[in-house]
C-alpha cells in the first residue's frame, strides 16, 4: 500500500503541481488524468475491503467516474454538451453525498440524529451564502434557470457532505488521517465551485484555470484518503455517541433553517429579486430531513417512556413482571371472571426450598444465576396468558385463567416439579433445586389480597410437608 501511494502521490502531484504553468491545451489533458487517476485507488480499496465496508469506496470511485465524465465533456464537448456536463457533476456530488451518509451511517451507527442536525444546520448555512453571495452574482451575469438550478444543487449537496463528514471526524475516538483528507478535499471542493459560481456563473465553461487547482488538490486528496492505512477503519462501524437534542443545539437548527428565507424575504422587501429556486430546493432538501428528526425523536420518546413502563413493572433480575404487575394482572383476571360470572383464575404460590443454602455456599451470584433460570424454565412451559411473576426474594407467582380449575392447578404444578428436576449448572458445579408450591382457585369473589394470601397458606403448609419428608 505503501508503494502504491508513492507512486500515485508522484504521478498525480507532479501533474498537479505541473498544472499552472503548462499550455492550455495540455491543462485540459492533465485535469482528466488526474481526475481519472483517482478512481483507481479507490477501486483498488473497495476491492480490498469486505462487503460492507467497500460500499462507501465503490460509491466514492462511481462519484469520480460520473465527475471524470463530466470534465470530458465539458473539456471536449463543446456548447452543445454544457448542460449535460452540469448534469453530470451534478449527480457525481450527489454520489458524493450518499457515500458521506453511508459512511456517517457505518461510524456513526445510532448518530442519525446528529447526522441529520448537521445536514439541516449544513444546507441552511449554505443556503445562506447562496442567498447573500451566490444569487446576486448569477442574476448579474445573466446565468439561465438550468445552470443556476444545477450550480445551486451542488453547492448545497457539497455543503452537505462536508457537514457528515465533520460529524464523523467529531465523534470518531482515534486518529483517522484518511477522514481529515476527505474533509479538506471536500472543502476545496465546494470552494472552487463557490468561486466559479461568483466568476463565472457556470461550474464547466469559461473557469479561470487557477480555479482548477482547487479541483485538483481535491483529487489528489481523495485518492490519497483511499490509500492511507486508516481507510479501511473508516468506513468500518464506529462508536455511537449520545445524540442530545440540547436548547443549543435546537436554537442553533432554527436559526439554520430561518437564515435562508429571512434573506431572501429581506431581499424581496428592498425590491431586490429573491431565489424562488433557493426556496424550492432547500424546501424540498430540508423539511423532509426534519420530518425525519421530529420522527426519530418521537421514536425515541416512546421507546424510553416503553422503558420505564417495563422498569416500572418488571424484576431487574430476571425480566419477569414484578409484584406490582401481578397484582395488576390479579385485579384484571378475577375482573373478567366476576363480569363472565364464571370462576377461572388460578393462583399459585413457589417458594424455594434451601434457596439460602446455595448463597451461602457458593455466593449469591450463584443465587442470582438459581433464580433467573428458574424463571426462564418455568416461563417456558406455560401456555400464552399465563403469568410467572418474582413476588420478592426467591417467590414467584404464576398466574393463569382456565375455568377447568383443578385440572389447570395439577397441570401447572406438574409443570414446575419437572422444570426444576434437572439440576442447573451453577459456579461449575451441579445444583439441584425444588419449591414449595401451593395452588389456590378463585370462588368468583375472591379479591387479589385474599387469594395470594390463601395461596401463601397453601405453600406454608407444602413447605411443613417438605420438611418433615426431609
Amino acid at each position: 500500500m505503501k508503494k502504491a501511494r508513492r507512486w500515485y502521490l508522484g504521478v498525480t502531484g507532479l501533474m498537479t503541481v505541473a498544472h499552472p504553468v503548462l499550455p492550455l491545451d495540455v491543462r485540459s489533458v492533465t485535469y482528466l488524468l488526474v481526475s481519472a487517476c483517482t478512481v483507481v485507488p479507490l477501486v483498488a480499496t473497495a476491492r480490498s475491503e469486505g462487503r460492507g465496508p467497500s460500499r462507501v469506496w465503490w460509491i466514492l470511485a462511481f462519484a469520480m467516474s460520473v465527475l471524470t465524465a463530466g470534465n470530458t465533456l465539458t473539456t471536449f464537448g463543446g456548447p452543445a454538451w454544457r448542460m449535460p456536463s452540469e448534469l453530470l457533476i451534478t449527480a457525481g456530488h450527489a454520489s458524493l453525498l450518499v457515500a458521506a451518509i453511508l459512511l456517517v451511517l457505518r461510524r456513526g451507527r445510532n448518530d442519525i440524529g446528529g447526522l441529520l442536525d448537521v445536514s439541516v444546520t449544513a444546507i441552511g448555512l449554505g443556503g445562506l451564502v447562496w442567498t447573500a453571495l451566490i444569487f446576486p452574482r448569477l442574476e448579474s451575469l445573466g446565468t439561465d434557470t438550468g445552470e443556476e438550478a444545477a450550480l445551486l444543487i451542488s453547492v448545497l449537496v457539497l455543503v452537505g457532505v462536508l457537514g457528515a463528514l465533520i460529524r464523523v471526524w467529531k465523534v470518531a475516538e482515534v486518529a483517522l488521517p484518511a477522514l481529515v483528507m476527505l474533509i479538506w478535499a471536500l472543502l476545496l471542493a465546494l470552494t472552487g465551485n463557490v468561486i466559479l459560481a461568483l466568476s463565472t456563473g457556470t461550474m464547466t465553461s469559461g473557469r479561470p484555470g487557477w480555479t482548477e487547482m482547487f479541483f485538483l488538490v481535491a483529487y489528489l486528496l481523495l485518492g490519497l484518503a483511499a490509500l492511507d492505512s486508516s481507510a479501511g477503519e473508516l468506513a468500518r462501524e464506529g462508536p455511537a455517541p449520545v445524540d442530545r437534542l440540547s436548547s443549543g443545539r435546537l436554537v442553533f437548527l432554527g436559526a439554520a433553517l430561518a437564515a435562508s428565507p429571512l434573506v431572501a424575504g429581506l431581499r424581496q422587501i428592498l425590491h431586490l429579486p429573491a431565489d424562488g429556486l433557493l426556496l424550492a430546493f432547500g424546501t424540498v432538501l430540508i423539511v423532509p430531513l426534519v420530518m425525519i428528526r421530529v420522527g426519530r425523536l418521537a421514536a425515541e420518546r416512546r421507546g424510553a417512556e416503553a422503558a420505564l413502563r417495563h422498569q416500572a413493572t418488571h424484576d431487574p433480575l430476571t425480566g419477569l413482571p414484578n409484584r406490582a404487575e401481578l397484582i395488576t394482572r390479579l385485579d384484571a383476571a378475577l375482573a373478567r371472571e366476576r363480569l363472565l360470572g364464571r370462576p377461572a383464575v388460578v393462583l399459585l404460590f413457589c417458594d424455594l426450598n434451601g434457596f439460602k443454602d446455595v448463597n451461602d455456599r457458593l455466593g449469591h451470584t450463584a443465587g442470582d444465576e438459581l433464580l433467573t433460570g428458574i424463571g426462564v424454565r418455568i416461563r417456558a412451559g406455560l401456555r400464552a396468558g399465563e403469568t410467572i411473576a418474582r413476588y420478592g426474594g426467591d417467590e414467584f407467582l404464576v398466574l393463569c385463567e382456565e375455568e377447568a380449575q383443578a385440572q389447570a392447578a395439577h397441570r401447572l404444578t406438574t409443570h414446575i416439579e419437572h422444570a426444576l428436576a434437572e439440576p442447573f449448572t451453577l459456579a461449575g458445579r451441579p445444583v439441584h433445586a425444588s419449591a414449595s408450591v401451593g395452588a389456590v382457585i378463585s370462588d368468583g369473589g375472591s379479591g387479589a389480597e385474599e387469594l395470594i394470601s390463601r395461596a401463601d397458606q397453601a405453600m406454608y403448609r407444602a413447605k411443613q410437608r417438605h420438611h418433615a419428608a426431609a
